[in-house]
């Protein structure tokens, strides 16, 4: 958001994603999700397993979800918890929110100079 520029009169710039208007608020909206459900599902699974998830594992709520992907897919466990859903996460920030964040700002600004 910082590196987009975004200030909060931003927040209803938008634009269409398959034919539905979706909003910088939108795409905030889903990056909160999408890192929450993360963050239960991880502790989910290991509350199932009768663990505790190592500090070490617990990205701190300021983390972002870029560096905290790589430091647990990179943990160097056998299998990374949820590393599959992580990169998805990623991928989905690269391709979607980002461009997207950019794309709408981009023509709120362009429209109204």
């Amino acid at each position: 958001m910082e590196a987009a520029g975004y200030r909060e009169s931003d927040r209803d710039a938008a634009i269409s994603v398959r034919g539905q208007d979706v909003s910088v608020h939108d795409f905030r909206t889903s990056a909160w999700t999408i890192r929450k459900t993360f963050d239960t599902r991880s502790s989910e699974s290991a509350t199932k397993r009768q663990t505790t998830v190592p500090m070490y594992r617990k990205p701190p709520a300021s983390l972002s979800p870029w560096r905290a992907a790589a430091e647990i897919i990179g943990s160097g466990q056998p299998k990374a918890p949820a590393a599959d859903d992580i990169r998805k996460m990623i991928t989905w920030f690269g391709s979607h929110a980002v461009p997207g964040v950019e794309q709408a700002i981009g023509n709120r600004r362009s429209t109204s100079s």
